[in-house]
C-alpha cells in the first residue's frame, strides 16, 4: 500500500506552478526567497502606496467618504500585516540558524568524548548514519 504522499504526489507535480518552476529551473527553496525579498515587500508597498492616496482623498464627507477611510485604513492594515510577515520570517530564520549551530557543536563535542570512550567502533558508526539521516 502507497503512502498518503505517495498518493499525491502525481497531483502535486502536475500543478501549472510546478511546471512552471521545474521548466525555469526554480527550486521550493529558490521560490520562497524570491516571495519574501521581492513580492511580499512589493505588495506591502503596494497597499501602503493605495492606503495613503486613499487617505490623501479625505476629510470624509458623507457616508461614501467613510467608506474611503475605512479602504484606506484597511489597506494600511494588510501593509503592516505583510511587513510583519517578512519581519517574523526573516527574525525566525536567523534564529533557527543560530540553534542549528548551537546543536551541531553539541553533537561535536558528543562524538569528541565518545571517541575517547571505551565504546564499540560499530555504535558509534550507528550513531553517526543516525545522525546523518536526521540532517537531512
Amino acid at each position: 500500500m502507497r503512502s498518503r504522499g505517495a498518493q499525491f504526489a502525481h497531483r502535486r507535480a502536475a500543478t501549472p506552478v510546478a511546471r512552471f518552476t521545474e521548466a525555469i529551473g526554480l527550486t521550493k527553496t529558490r521560490r520562497r526567497d524570491l516571495f519574501y525579498r521581492f513580492i511580499l515587500p512589493a505588495l506591502a508597498f503596494v497597499n501602503l502606496a493605495l492606503g495613503v492616496l486613499l487617505l490623501s482623498l479625505l476629510p470624509p464627507s458623507g457616508a461614501m467618504g467613510w467608506l474611503v477611510a475605512l479602504a484606506a485604513a484597511f489597506c494600511c492594515l494588510i501593509a503592516g500585516w505583510l511587513a510583519g510577515t517578512a519581519w517574523s520570517k526573516s527574525f525566525w530564520a536567523e534564529v533557527m540558524g543560530r540553534q542549528v549551530m548551537v546543536w551541531r557543536r553539541m553533537v561535536d563535542a558528543i562524538f569528541e568524548w565518545l571517541e575517547d570512550a571505551p565504546v564499540p567502533a560499530d555504535s558509534i558508526e550507528r550513531l553517526k548514519r543516525s545522525l546523518e539521516e536526521a540532517r537531512r
